[in-house]
């Protein structure tokens, strides 16, 4: 689950009307696959197409054959243009780039995307203020040296939070991930989280509204 503001959005209804007339052509490499309104926003998936080459050998007559396979990836996205919001619900930072791209260069909005800039430690405190059996399991930090024999990035675990939100403390500005779990529903939740707000995370089917719900308001308060 990805965020990132996007200036320059119409109306809901502008949007779902748009990401309709392109609709699904076979010659084009993105293509919308279902657009829908809800109140305030706009729902889309979009389908990004790449061929991949795959060679094999055909055992009778020791010829190399090359296939190519049509690869298919889904984005499912969300636009909410009175927040400036852009959500992305697969894949990573480059997932939110192709959306606003699509938007921009595809549809022919005037829109700006712009990466949000998380504080990761203001974050982890809401979350651990807002959720039960809350756990800081993991840290991933560049520029970080033990000594002088150590480089790269630092991937410490912690069996205790305290201890985690310490290190984090510490080295804020080398934060490149936190690791988390907390209690949902029905079921135990972890999360990763980004300071470029790029959240990923694994939950209980039935929980996966409540689990974006919570993440969601890590960047809209």
């Amino acid at each position: 689950m990805n965020f990132a503001t996007c200036r320059g959005l119409g109306e809901p209804g502008e949007i779902v009307e748009a990401l309709e007339r392109f609709g699904l052509a076979e010659t084009e490499e993105v293509g919308v696959l279902h657009a829908d309104g809800a109140g305030p926003a706009a729902f889309g998936t979009l389908v990004r197409r790449t061929n991949l080459t795959i060679q094999r050998v055909d055992a009778e007559t020791r010829e190399v054959l090359t296939d190519v396979v049509e690869r298919v990836a889904l984005l499912p996205f969300g636009a909410f243009p009175g927040q400036e919001r852009l959500e992305v619900y697969a894949g990573g930072s480059s997932a939110v780039e192709q959306v606003g791209a699509f938007l921009a260069t595809g549809l022919g909005m005037a829109v700006v995307t712009d990466p949000i800039e998380l504080d990761l430690v203001g974050a982890i405190e809401k979350l651990m203020n807002e959720t039960s059996k809350f756990q800081l399991r993991a840290v991933r930090a560049t520029d970080y040296a033990a000594n002088s024999y150590m480089i790269g990035t630092y991937a410490p675990k912690f069996m205790d939070t305290d201890h985690g939100l310490q290190f984090m403390e510490q080295y804020a500005e080398a934060l490149k991930s936190v690791q988390v779990r907390f209690a949902g529903p029905s079921g135990r939740a972890t999360a990763t989280l980004a300071p470029n707000a790029c959240f990923s995370y694994s939950c209980p089917e039935d929980d996966q509204p409540e689990i974006q719900q919570i993440l969601r308001k890590l960047i809209t308060g």
